[in-house]
């Protein structure tokens, strides 16, 4: 009888240890959380930064960056991508008011002078009878109302067309122990035609108007692992610039709609999702010549960006985000002519930072670790340009520029090329 008992309580025993041992290689167990380069295989449950894996049955692999660390990046690179498009332009605008300042060609000079200054020097019919000559005329009271100069008129508006290619570059360290450090490349095609109308509330002043079409293809690569991301696709703006003597001021709007593609180099499906850059860049100048023919032009300005994802965007762990530079500076440039080509070099010194950078990953957890944004950091730009107005209507300008700051070193080229009719 001792001995049945005994004989039911062991098989019971046994049978009670393999549905331990089955449930336990049955349950999801937490493997471990996420390790840097790492994500979760493909429809294993994720619960914050830890994948929930059966360790006897599905192994951990890893095919790409923390989904947090990649999340980050796509937020930056949409929003990079559409300040070298601002940076595009504005270089273009640049040229466009050296040309209308009297900084750049010949023939625009010289319309920096005020023209209450310019009429005192002669009639209108380039007379001279009482003999008054420069200063003299200028401070002589009956010169001032002998030399009347009828208003300017207005003109315009006068058309242009221009096509411009850039390159940008970035590379950031990792902002945590959990991140992966990333480069950045983009590259971009733009075109576009404007109008100009001078002389409009005052002699010397003048409106640019245009519009832009652009395509840019951007990417990131992530160090030590497959994944990469890519942007890509059209864009379309309105740009403007006032000129009124030294002062000078700029306005661009522009959207980008361009497709996201994560590709985990065919270990598991790529992903794709529809995004929407929508942003503004705005600047304003004011230059000052200075002895020997150079100029000194100090200037503010800033760019915001909201990037706006698609259907899907939830689960690829993405969320809508704004980006807001602002920046100031100065720039040094001085102009000589050579066989008929007026000569502009430069050279731009900025500081400048994102004083709002939203994170674009949607998971919201503390334990991560990885710094969200770039947010409130100063960084430093320095960008040298070449100028070329060749006398018929055709100039052309070659800009690059240097970035740095903590943990981040990039740079961008351009050229563009525009003729003025």
């Amino acid at each position: 009888m001792v001995l049945i008992k005994t004989d039911i309580w062991s098989a019971a025993r046994a049978v009670l240890g393999l549905a331990a041992v089955l449930w336990l290689m049955a349950a999801p167990t937490p493997a471990r959380a996420l390790s840097p380069g790492c994500s979760c295989p493909v429809g294993t449950p994720i619960n914050g930064n830890q994948c929930f894996v059966n360790p006897y049955t599905v192994p951990a692999i890893c095919v790409g960056p923390n989904p947090t660390a990649l999340a980050q990046s796509v937020g930056h690179l949409a929003a990079s991508s559409q300040q070298l498009s601002f940076a595009g332009i504005e270089a273009i605008l640049e040229a466009r008011r050296d040309q209308l300042q009297g900084t750049l060609g010949s023939k625009y000079k010289p319309p920096m002078m005020s023209y209450a200054a310019s009429a005192l020097e002669a009639f209108a019919d380039g007379s001279d009878p009482l003999g008054y000559a420069g200063n003299s005329k200028r401070s002589n009271p009956l010169a001032a109302m002998a030399y009347k100069a009828p208003p300017a008129a207005s003109t315009g508006p006068s058309f242009a067309t221009w096509v411009q290619g850039l390159g940008d570059w970035e590379h950031d360290d990792a902002a945590s122990a959990d991140d992966v450090g990333h480069l950045a490349s983009t590259y971009a095609a733009q075109g576009g035609f404007d109008a100009t109308w001078q002389n409009l509330s005052k002699a010397g002043d003048a409106l640019v108007v245009g519009f832009v079409g652009s395509y840019t293809s951007a990417y990131v690569g992530y160090d030590g692992v497959p994944t990469t991301t890519k942007l890509r696709g059209p864009g379309v703006g309105l740009y403007e610039t006032y000129v009124n003597g030294g002062f000078s001021a700029d306005l661009t709007a522009k959207a980008d709609f361009l497709g996201l593609v994560e590709d985990f180099a065919d270990i598991v499906p790529s992903a794709t999702l529809n995004v929407i850059n929508a942003g503004a860049s705005g600047n304003v100048q004011y230059k000052k010549e200075l002895m020997g023919g150079g100029f000194v032009e100090p200037t503010a300005g800033f760019s915001f960006t909201r990037t706006m994802f698609g259907a899907g965007a939830d689960a690829l762990g993405l969320t809508d985000a704004s980006t807001l530079r602002l920046q100031a500076g100065a720039r040094w440039g001085t102009t000589w002519t050579s066989n008929g080509t007026s000569v502009e070099p430069s050279l731009k010194a900025l500081v400048y930072s994102n004083v709002i950078a939203d994170g674009a990953s949607s998971t919201n957890n503390a334990a991560i670790g990885i710094v969200p944004t770039d947010q409130g950091k100063i960084r430093g730009e320095i960008s040298p340009d070449l100028n070329l107005d060749f006398g018929n209507g055709a100039s052309a300008t070659l800009t690059g520029s240097v970035r740095f700051g903590q943990g981040m070193l990039g740079g961008s080229t351009s050229i563009n090329l525009r003729r003025q009719w």
